[in-house]
C-alpha cells in the first residue's frame, strides 16, 4: 500500500474531484499524476514541464487549441477561472487584474461594469 503524506492526500482528493467532474477516470488521473510527480504541485522537470501532471508548454497550447472545438461548460469555466487566478497572481490586485482582462481602450467602462456587478453579487450573500 502506498503511504501518502497530507499534501499528497489533498492533491489526490482534488484530482479525484476534478477528474470525476470532467468525466475522466479518477484512478487513472491520480495514477498518471503519481507517476509524473508523486502528486507534487510544484514539480518542475529539467525539460521545463511543470506541475502535478508535468505538462509542457506544447501540451498546454495543444489543449487550449483543442478547447476551442469542445462544447464543454466545465472546461470553459475552469480555464476562465484559472486565467483570472493567473492575472491576479501577476498583477496582485483585483482591479489591476481586471484591467488586464479587457481591451485597454475599454478599461474605464469595463472596470466600472465589473465592480458594479461585484457590488450587486456581494449584496446577495
Amino acid at each position: 500500500m502506498i503511504k501518502l503524506n497530507k499534501r499528497q492526500l489533498e492533491t489526490k482528493h482534488k484530482i479525484e474531484l476534478i477528474a470525476s467532474q470532467l468525466g475522466v477516470d479518477p484512478v487513472w488521473a491520480v495514477s498518471i499524476a503519481m507517476a509524473e510527480s508523486s502528486l507534487s504541485l510544484f514539480q518542475k522537470s529539467q525539460t521545463g514541464c511543470r506541475g502535478t501532471f508535468q505538462m509542457s508548454s506544447i501540451a498546454m497550447k495543444d489543449l487550449l487549441l483543442e478547447m476551442e472545438n469542445i462544447d464543454d461548460d466545465l472546461v470553459d469555466l475552469c480555464c476562465g477561472i484559472l486565467f483570472l487566478r493567473l492575472l491576479l497572481k501577476r498583477h496582485k490586485t483585483i482591479e489591476s487584474a481586471t484591467s488586464h482582462f479587457c481591451d485597454p481602450n475599454d478599461r474605464p467602462f469595463y472596470l466600472k461594469r465589473v465592480f458594479d456587478y461585484m457590488k450587486e453579487f456581494s449584496n446577495e450573500r
